[in-house]
């Protein structure tokens, strides 16, 4: 029942007589209205009570129900934030996967240039030994030629000197 109902039947419960009381001392000329009339006085009083009653307890329930409505548009605040969070937590996993397989590639491309650098590193190591071989035989060679020369040059050297060291014969 809406609030305008409520005040016109409390209005009309207020009202000091039934229609078409006149203030007579009976009904329509009747004697002993005055016993109906307090009765029917006391059932309106009662009719009054009982709609004012009403109207409170109607009050105290849009009033509740308008709390319930404020709390139910702070919810759907709630539920929009966390509709909000479910999407941004859908994002994150989104991305999560994408750098997960971004991460398992570069890992794939780190493995082959590792492989690849074990496989130079072998080969270097293989041809340090071959240089310092080649390297080694190659001081052999070079020294053992340098100590002959040097050995023929001290040989030349020697017979230079003898002969200088000879007496001249003149």
């Amino acid at each position: 029942m809406d609030q305008s109902a409520n005040n016109h039947l409390l209005l009309r419960a207020s009202q000091s007589g039934p229609p078409g009381y006149n203030g007579q001392s009976g009904y329509n000329g009747q004697p002993g209205y005055n016993g109906q009339h307090a009765a029917t006085d006391r059932m309106r009083e009662l009719l009054a009570r009982t709609v004012h009653d009403h109207i409170l307890e109607e009050r105290s329930t849009a009033a509740a129900l308008q709390d319930i409505r404020q709390r139910l548009d702070a919810l759907d605040g709630a539920s929009a934030i966390a509709a909000t969070l479910d999407a941004l937590a859908a994002s994150l996993g989104a991305l999560d996967s994408k750098l997960t397989a971004r991460l398992e590639r570069l890992d794939e491309r780190l493995d082959d240039q590792y492989d690849r650098v074990r496989a130079i590193e072998s080969a270097i190591q293989g041809q340090s030994v071959s240089l310092e071989e080649m390297v080694g035989k190659a001081v052999e060679a070079a020294t053992g030629d340098i100590m002959a020369r040097i050995t023929s040059l001290e040989d030349t050297v020697y017979t230079l000197a003898e002969a200088l060291l000879r007496p001249s014969i003149r």
